[in-house]
């Protein structure tokens, strides 16, 4: 690939902090470099670097291909390429008050190198390569194509994390058995043929998914039943015994137990309750 730029803004303008906004693609692009240089300075939007090619030398450290950086903003980084050779890599600055939040919950910390394998290199060609095409043919609602972009970029970076890799490893080793819980939790489900999808023991297969998913099977299915159970009490008028029927339990009485274990309060009084709330908010709209 050749060096690419591209700009959403004026490039003397690009430099932005905007916290109105959840998340805001600012400029992005490839840098290809067979010559030595040296880059310095300090911006106010975040800043990601992710090496395809050559080693690339930082105050972060050594960057090799299949590594990245995110720098925060008012962050000062220098950079310049570690041998003689091709360099080559990605960049993005980006803005937006969600960028922090999204950037924790999926384990990127700035200043810290990352590696990621192959594979997810290969991903993330195409993810930028789908970011350039936009910025460069600007077809209607490209900014907000773009943001997307780069927000599933930064979930697919901190996916490939060593942390991150190994839980989704083991939900990856569960995936039959999650997609059968999925399409079937309102019926009677049991773990045991749950296991054996995953040519798993019981006791093995009820170790991994808790360890994967923070919960046992049988609690697993009881939040999806409940969420569907919220879902019908606010949006439809099923009697409480159509709902717990709908959901997977002939006995009401048993579902209005597990409902208030749950919620806290009974279905009638939680289906009173949210009305009462819409009421309220409509009554608010101007």
């Amino acid at each position: 690939m050749e060096n690419q730029h591209y700009y959403l803004v004026d490039p003397d303008g690009s430099d932005l902090c905007d916290e109105t906004v959840p998340l805001q693609l600012n400029c992005t692009g490839y840098v290809k470099m067979t010559r030595p240089f040296v880059t310095e300075s300090v911006r106010r939007d975040w800043y990601l670097q992710l090496v395809d090619a050559g080693v690339l030398q930082t105050r972060c450290g050594l960057l090799s291909p299949g590594q990245f950086v995110v720098y925060a903003p008012q962050t000062p980084y220098r950079y310049t390429p570690a041998a003689p050779e091709t360099l080559g890599y990605y960049w993005a600055h980006f803005t937006g008050a969600a960028v922090a939040g999204l950037l924790a919950n999926n384990g990127i910390s700035p200043g810290t190198v990352y590696t990621i394998d192959e594979e997810r290199m290969a991903v993330l060609r195409r993810e930028f390569g789908g970011m350039f095409r936009e910025c460069m043919l600007r077809r209607g609602g490209y900014q907000t194509i773009a943001a997307a972009t780069m927000a599933s970029l930064l979930v697919r970076l901190g996916r490939a994390t060593d942390a991150a890799d190994h839980e989704n490893m083991q939900r990856k080793r569960l995936e039959r058995s999650v997609a059968e819980i999925h399409n079937h939790y309102t019926e009677s489900i049991a773990v045991a043929e749950l296991a054996r999808l995953e040519h798993l023991s019981e006791s093995r297969f009820r170790e991994l998914f808790r360890a994967a998913f923070g919960a046992s099977p049988g609690e697993y299915i009881i939040d999806l039943r409940m969420a569907l159970a919220v879902e019908l009490l606010t949006n439809t008028d099923l009697t409480i015994a159509e709902i717990a029927e709908s959901c997977g339990y002939a006995d009401a009485l048993y579902f209005c137990r597990l409902f208030s274990r749950k919620q806290g309060i009974p279905p009638a009084r939680y289906r009173k309750r949210s009305r009462t709330k819409t009421t309220e908010q409509t009554e608010e709209t101007p």
